[in-house]
């Protein structure tokens, strides 16, 4: 592999990290793995320490990436759902090997 390549790899590597390392991306992400579809105040409901703000900001930027579908629905009142493109869904994997690391080697927290 030359110095190119292997340059070329690390720059995806690490927008690829960068983007799933966003506070709250990763959950909103594991969420959505379990559930075909989930309208914005669901979301909001289960991430009760997440702000509107912050949760609004990184839904447009999952979207932008690509990895989710937002979907306005045409009712009184208007309701907005989130699903998971199939890039999105292919993170299931990745997601899901961080949940059996963590089943094995993160201590619950102590209350």
């Amino acid at each position: 592999m030359s110095a190119r390549q292997s340059e070329h790899i690390c720059v995806k590597f690490q927008s690829a990290v960068d983007l799933l390392a966003r506070r709250w991306t990763p959950i909103i992400l594991q969420l959505l793995l379990q559930r075909r579809s989930l309208r914005y105040s669901d979301l909001y409901e289960q991430l009760q320490v997440v702000s509107e703000k912050v949760l609004i900001q990184r839904l447009k930027e999952m979207e932008q990436a690509g990895l989710i579908e937002r979907r306005v629905i045409n009712v009184t009142p208007v309701r907005v759902e989130y699903e998971l493109s199939e890039k999105g869904r292919a993170l299931g994997r990745v997601i899901g090997g961080i949940q059996r690391w963590a089943d094995e080697w993160i201590a619950p927290p102590q209350h």
